[in-house]
């Protein structure tokens, strides 16, 4: 019974009829006792077919299992019934025989035969079962194969997307097209030329310009949705865009931009295409596939490409041909793909001539296109204003007055959006006081244009109370000349840190919310990805450009004051350094990171308090006594300042991997000042400069881009391929840090092109990563091995 009881464990439903059929059987050979030893043996048998078919049922539960299993209890079944039937008859009585030999003969030997039948069909049922589950096995692995080559794609796919760029245009999209208003826009896409464009054969480009604050943005928007609308289930067609930021840092350079838009291509693709993964598996900078070439190359099988520019005119000056060049380039390339280019800027020279000269059909924006969008947009913002949406009330009680200021704006608006909302927001100042006059009088003496408005603006600011005109007037200088955007983190704690001189703790400090600094800044301002920015790029222009015949007020001039405005800024730089407890060097970039996270305005103050000081027409005697104070510190807190300040691509703990120094060795003020724009300034130099150059001040200038430094430091015999801490030299230094002129002196004064060590194995190496093209190409002129 053995083989048996393991063969129905599989399917133990059944079990009472495959056993009771066997039982049977027992019985009868005990009476039978001559045919019990040869019974039984027959019954163990099946122990060597109902036992591999168990573990087969234990281990897949599929059809085919079941059905041999099926297969095979019948046959045990057949067994027990032939057996039965040696010595049973038809009528189920027993067989009544007078020799052994002619059981033996007419029953039992045809019983041994049909037995050998029955093992036959069940090693024919195991056989089938075996070679199909090997056939199974080889498919599910086969599936299996190809589930873990998808996820590997996937998990490719996600990494890179993450590596090529980091810029979300995607959500500024979201964000602007969500200020559409709906039925507007709609003139664009009826115009002929833009229709021409659109449905044009062959690769074109269609350039749209306006005045500023006409609605630029929101109709680029909208082309992007009129595209996606018509052509987004299209297999053969993409639509990727870009959304200049005056403001945004990641937008300065060519190869960002076109890494961005190659990030959208890619989004589309299940795959990465090879070429582009390998770059990042090299450990290469995504600088390299931000190029011309690698964008034609992704779009090159595909019918056709729509890029939208907007804004191109926020594009910084110096770069702005570059991309243009870009541009011209992508849509005269020689490729199966049609590459459609939509561009909105202002009526910049620069970008006009370059426009011009290739013919490129052009779309002004005129007040009178948008003057029914201008009536829409005023009479939908009211209704919102009046339900008191995003934290503003307008209170009106007459229809007839609703109707009023729709009017007068649309009249007076001159096709400006920002003017209509701005306008808005003051008459939501007037109707406070729950009166329709007051909200009529107001309307009455709108100003005109945004330089006027802005004047107004600044005239309500002014009038604020003491502490609130100094919390915008900080703000300002802050949105204005900080070296890069600040957080709303790093400005709540600048702004605190102004204002709060006794203060000898940051977590002592009293921040203003994010709203109140607003409320401050009287609207000029907006909080946007956990920063606070001007409302519009006419802001900042109107802020920092004196115009002639336009009201100067106090607050202006004083922002005006460049020099009185970085004095003010570095001297809080200096505080907050006071203000933090850094009495020694991190030990590791976790421990830094931690310290960056917890003292959130630690990365700026340090980095760039010579940076504002540099920028003053002399240092004020309060600041150079603040810088005195710093100097005077012990080695190890200078060693925790320089640690940070060395730190160059930002404070993600990747970047701070790459820029990690331990700090092993003395740090002076000497050596501090060999690190920033400070020793530019021969008040300090002659101060806090050594006469010996401190260790490694060869490498801290080289990595400052401190070229007078440099050279005096080689006239003074500083070893040009000396390694520091790091294991790195100073052209490694410079090379990491994009400081070209430094490269050729280093170069000339005899550096070791090849030189091993530190993060990125050599100054070759490390070019290719950062995507420094000039470099590359000066360190391979200087016959810089490839494979060194």
């Amino acid at each position: 019974m053995g083989g048996v009881a393991i063969g129905i464990q599989a399917s133990p439903e059944i079990s009472s009829l495959v056993v009771g059929s066997v039982r049977v059987v027992i019985d009868l050979a005990l009476k039978f006792a001559m045919y019990f030893s040869k019974l039984s043996d027959m019954i163990c048998t099946f122990e060597d077919y109902l036992g591999p078919l168990a573990e087969y049922a234990r281990a897949a539960d599929i059809n085919l299992v079941e059905k041999t299993l099926v297969n095979a209890y019948a046959k045990v079944f057949e067994f027990g019934w032939k057996a039965r039937r040696v010595f049973v008859d038809a009528n189920g009585d027993q067989r009544k025989h007078t020799s052994s030999r002619a059981v033996i003969r007419q029953h039992w030997e045809t019983f041994e035969l049909e037995f050998e039948s029955i093992k036959e069909d069940l090693q024919h049922h195991l056989d089938v079962l075996i070679q199909s589950v090997q056939a199974l096995h080889f498919n599910h692995s086969r599936k299996a194969e190809e589930a873990r080559c998808r996820e590997k794609d996937r998990e490719e796919r996600s990494a890179f997307l993450a590596w090529v760029s980091s810029i979300d245009f995607e959500k500024t999209h979201q964000d602007t097209y969500a200020k559409k208003h709906e039925s507007t826009c709609e003139w664009l896409i009826s115009e002929p030329e833009y229709e021409e464009w659109f449905n044009s054969p062959a690769s074109s480009l269609l350039w749209c310009h306006g005045k500023p604050g006409i609605g630029k943005s929101v109709l680029a928007s909208n082309v992007i949705e009129d595209i996606t609308a018509k052509n987004g289930l299209r297999e053969d067609t993409a639509v990727c865009f870009v959304y200049y930021n005056y403001r945004d840092m990641q937008l300065k350079e060519l190869h960002q931009i076109v890494a961005a838009l190659l990030k959208q291509l890619c989004r589309r693709r299940n795959r990465i295409p090879y070429n582009l993964l390998q770059t990042k598996n090299d450990a290469l900078s995504p600088a390299l596939v931000g190029t011309q070439e690698r964008f034609v190359s992704l779009v090159e099988d595909l019918g056709q490409v729509y890029v939208v520019f907007d804004a191109l005119d926020e594009c910084p000056e110096q770069e702005r041909g570059d991309i243009l060049g870009f541009i011209t380039g992508i849509v005269t390339a020689r490729i199966g793909c049609h590459v459609k280019v939509f561009v909105t800027s202002r009526n910049e020279m620069d970008i006009a001539k370059a426009f011009e000269d290739k013919h490129i059909p052009t779309i002004q924006i005129q007040a009178e296109n948008v003057a029914a969008d201008i009536e829409t947009f005023a009479r939908g913002q009211i209704e919102k204003l009046q339900a008191g949406e995003n934290g503003k009330t307008l209170y009106i009680n007459s229809v007839e007055l609703k109707e009023k200021i729709v009017q007068t704006l649309a009249m007076k608006a001159q096709g400006m959006f920002l003017w209509v909302n701005l306008q808005l927001d003051s008459l939501c100042q007037a109707s406070k006081r729950r009166k329709d006059r007051a909200v009529e009088t107001a309307l009455e003496t709108l100003p005109q244009g945004l330089p006027d408005t802005y004047v107004r603006i600044l005239e309500r600011i002014e009038g604020q109370s003491p502490d609130m005109k100094d919390l915008a007037l900080n703000c300002l200088a802050w949105i204005i000349y900080a070296r890069r955007p600040l957080s709303i983190e790093e400005l709540q704690v600048a702004l605190a840190v102004a204002v709060d001189s006794k203060c000898t703790a940051e977590e002592d400090l009293q921040l203003d919310s994010p709203r109140v600094i607003l409320e401050a800044c009287g609207n000029l301002l907006e909080e946007v990805d956990y920063t606070i920015r001007p409302i519009h790029y006419t802001v900042q222009e109107f802020l920092t450009t004196a115009v002639k015949g336009l009201s100067q007020q106090a607050m202006r001039m004083q922002l005006l004051d460049s020099n009185s405005m970085h004095r003010q800024l570095s001297s809080t730089c200096l505080a907050y350094i006071h203000l933090v407890p850094f009495d020694s060097p991190s030990n590791d970039g976790a421990e830094l990171y931690d310290r960056l996270f917890d003292n959130v305005f630690a990365g700026y103050a340090i980095q760039n308090f010579d940076y504002h000081i540099s920028n003053c027409d002399e240092i004020p005697p309060d600041v150079m006594e603040q810088l005195d104070g710093m100097f005077q510190q012990e080695s190890t807190d200078l060693a925790a300042i320089l640690q940070i300040k060395i730190l160059r691509d930002g404070f993600e703990y990747y970047s701070i991997r790459q820029h990690f120094d331990r700090m092993e060795y003395p740090v002076t003020a000497s050596k501090i000042v060999y690190s920033t724009s400070l020793y530019n300034i021969p008040t300090v130099r002659q101060r806090w400069v050594d006469q010996t150059p401190p260790k490694y001040a060869l490498h801290l200038a080289s990595s400052a881009g401190l070229t007078s430094a440099v050279i005096r430091l080689l006239e003074s015999g500083c070893d040009v391929n000396e390694k520091d801490g790091s294991d790195i030299t100073p052209l490694h230094h410079a090379v990491i840090n994009n400081e070209l002129e430094i490269v050729q002196i280093l170069l000339s004064k005899g550096a070791d092109i090849n030189a091993q060590g530190g993060y990125f194995g050599n100054a070759l190496q490390a070019a290719s990563y950062k995507g420094y093209k000039q470099l590359v190409r000066l360190l391979l002129e200087n016959n810089a091995e490839v494979n060194a």
